[in-house]
C-alpha cells in the first residue's frame, strides 16, 4: 500500500510540474527574485537569445539597477496558453510592481501583460513582451 501511495504521490508532483501556467509562475518568480536581487546574469539567463530587442532589455535592466534603489514584483499567472506546434506559451500576467528611486520617492503600478515564453531544454524563456514593458523600465 505505501508503495501506491507513494507512485500516486510522485504521478501527482510530476502533473504539477508539467502545469503551464505553474511553470511560467515559477519562471517569473525567479525572473522576479533576480531582478529584485539586482543580478543581471541571473535575470537574463531567462530571455531568449532570439528576443527581439534583446540588447535594449538588457540596457534598460541596467538602468532601473542603478536608478533605482529597489524594485518590487509580485505576479500572478491567470491563463496560458500552449501552442503545441511551436511550444511558445502565452501566459496572461496580473502584476504589482513597486519602484523605489531615492530622488522621485516610490512608483507603484499594477495591471495586466500578455507575455510570450519558449521552451527549450534549459526552460521557458521570454520570447516576447509587449509596450509598455513590464521589466526594463528606463529604456535605453
Amino acid at each position: 500500500m505505501k508503495h501506491l501511495i507513494l507512485l500516486f504521490s510522485l504521478f501527482l508532483s510530476g502533473c504539477l510540474l508539467l502545469d503551464p501556467a505553474a511553470e511560467v509562475g515559477q519562471t517569473l518568480h525567479y525572473m522576479n527574485q533576480a531582478y529584485m536581487d539586482k543580478e543581471l546574469d541571473a535575470f537574463m539567463s531567462f530571455v531568449s537569445p532570439d528576443y527581439q530587442g534583446r540588447d535594449n532589455l538588457q540596457i534598460a535592466v541596467e538602468n532601473d539597477f542603478a536608478g533605482f534603489a529597489d524594485v518590487e514584483y509580485r505576479t500572478s499567472v491567470f491563463q496560458t496558453k500552449v501552442n503545441k506546434e511551436t511550444g511558445d506559451y502565452q501566459a496572461s500576467v496580473y502584476y504589482f510592481r513597486t519602484a523605489r528611486s531615492n530622488r522621485y520617492g516610490v512608483d507603484n503600478q499594477s495591471g495586466e501583460t500578455v507575455l510570450t515564453f519558449h521552451k527549450d531544454k534549459d526552460g521557458l524563456k521570454l520570447t516576447k513582451m509587449p509596450e509598455p514593458p513590464l521589466y526594463g523600465l528606463i529604456v535605453p
